[in-house]
């Protein structure tokens, strides 16, 4: 397989998902609920497929040296907008499941009576598909991925660094890819970018775990 060719090929896809995400989004700085709905349905799996793609990079690094962290007792000064504006670093890691956790499909409503000579308090709007909600934590995710893409040889160093220190600190969270689906999985996909992610997620499992076979360790 000619490793340099996957990472090419999946980049630029990669890549123009991001382009398609960016149009999805609108001028201002809401969007209806429906529509953050679908730019959340391409965008949970592209970043899977991205952090995917950074594990397959690390196939033949080496582990970093590790430096001592200076202490310092000075904290950190607020920046405010600058703090707000700041492109995120991506998130290299999946994001785990809450097993046992049950989501509220629908607010709980208190008494509806309060006294018998009181009028009932009104009841809070249930949420609907064309409520206005914050584009900002949309807008900083796609931003991440771009810079992620920008630099994929920096985001595996940045990788493994991490890996490094959460051995060395005896934490549990050292996997970047969680077990199972992967983040944005559809069960019988048929889109792209379905198809890129069940390729990248066994790509990447070999790289992590299993011995790949000989047409995959084949330059």
């Amino acid at each position: 397989m000619n490793w340099q060719h996957v990472l090419e090929i999946n980049r630029t896809t990669l890549l123009g998902l991001v382009a398609v995400m960016l149009d999805m989004l609108p001028e201002g700085r809401t969007i209806a609920r429906a529509a953050k709905r679908r730019v959340l349905a391409l965008l949970l799996p592209s970043e899977a497929c991205l952090r995917r793609l950074i594990v397959i990079l690390t196939r033949k690094m080496e582990a970093p040296v590790l430096r001592e962290r200076a202490a310092s007792g000075k904290k950190k000064k607020s920046r405010g907008k600058r703090d707000a504006e700041r492109v995120p670093a991506f998130d290299l890691f999946d994001p785990r499941r809450l097993v046992g956790v049950l989501k509220k499909k629908h607010p709980r409503f208190g008494p509806t009576i309060r006294h018998l000579d009181e009028p009932p308090p009104p009841r809070p709007a249930l949420p609907t598909d064309e409520d206005e909600l914050d584009t900002a934590s949309l807008r900083r995710r796609i931003a991440a991925m771009q810079n992620a893409l920008d630099d994929l040889p920096a985001q595996a160093e940045r990788l493994l660094r991490i890996i490094a220190r959460r051995k060395q600190a005896g934490k549990w969270k050292v996997r970047p890819m969680r077990p199972g689906r992967p983040p944005g999985h559809r069960h019988r996909g048929k889109r792209p970018v379905d198809e890129m992610l069940a390729g990248l997620n066994d790509l990447a499992l070999w790289v992590l775990e299993e011995p790949p076979p000989d047409w995959v360790t084949a330059e």
